[in-house]
């Protein structure tokens, strides 16, 4: 029986799933692969509709007794993202008891302006939930992700942008952490070694597609909204993607555990968790 692997549609999983999926990599288990974004992906891992796949760093908090993190792989930002961008017609300081719009994708994302625009700037928005598009004239300001982000940004629709990964690197020292890799507890038990074949190779399509990164970038920009040229949105997702970092080292850990501690401080969440790895390597 196949195991259910997660993945998001967004540009910044393509170095790491791009190999599985196309066959240039093998895996010895069969995979039945699972598109969707981040908060359903969440939920979907978190009731047992999916097996393994990528969550949000800040969903981990509420999976920690159905799931183990899978070592070495995330989706994290060194610095600039700039697939995480808060966008506002008024600079940031302003935004004070303004209206700002959350997407529902991606809770690591709200969590984290929560925390920046608390700690950092000391101001406090009138949040709400939606999308930031083009056709949103009236909004003042709102946090994108993904493809809709770097869309955003290429158009230059909001004169006033915040990186937050870029943010965060300013202000700690450390890469931020996005996505985990995580397996369910029950499946992890039940079949350890078709788990860990299924790591062993998402860890090689990662190492193909980030010693592949011009050929994925002319691949995947036939495939995008044009915005310019082709040799531009070539060149652009290649730098997108040298942004990214797939690791998960100490510094990784060290950083999602001050990323907790703060959001303990300003009462988003209760407590820290010990964050438990699946001991693929013993």
């Amino acid at each position: 029986m196949a195991l259910r692997l997660g993945k998001f549609p967004f540009l910044n999983c393509i170095p790491i799933y791009h190999a599985l999926e196309t066959g240039q990599v093998s895996c010895e288990v069969e995979i039945d692969f699972v598109s969707c974004f981040p908060a359903e992906l969440n939920k979907r891992l978190q009731v047992g509709q999916l097996d393994i796949g990528p969550i949000s760093s800040v969903a981990y908090l509420e999976m920690t007794a159905e799931c183990l993190i899978l070592p070495h792989l995330s989706i994290s930002a060194p610095g600039q993202v700039k697939s995480v961008i808060l966008f506002s017609r008024v600079p940031i300081e302003k935004l004070n008891r303004q209206s700002l719009l959350l997407t529902s994708q991606s809770a690591t994302s709200i969590a984290l302006l929560k925390l920046i625009l608390t700690k950092r700037f000391g101001i406090c928005p009138h949040y709400q939930k939606g999308e930031l598009l083009e056709a949103n004239r009236e909004i003042v300001a709102g946090l994108a992700i993904g493809d809709t982000a770097l869309k955003l940004t290429a158009k230059r629709i909001y004169p006033y942008q915040l990186d937050l990964a870029k943010v965060w690197r300013e202000w700690t020292g450390l890469p931020f952490v996005f996505g985990l890799f995580a397996v369910r507890k029950t499946v992890w038990k039940k079949q350890r070694e078709t788990v860990k074949r299924i790591w062993q190779a998402l860890q090689a399509s990662k190492k193909w597609g980030l010693s592949h990164l011009n050929t994925l970038a002319q691949l995947y920009s036939q495939k995008t909204t044009k915005v310019g040229s082709h040799i531009y949105i070539s060149t652009y997702l290649c730098h997108y993607w040298q942004h990214l970092d797939y690791e998960l080292s100490s510094l990784h850990f060290k950083s999602l555990n001050l990323f907790f501690h703060y959001l303990r401080e300003i009462g988003e969440i209760a407590s820290v968790p010990e964050i438990k790895v699946a001991p693929l390597e013993d």
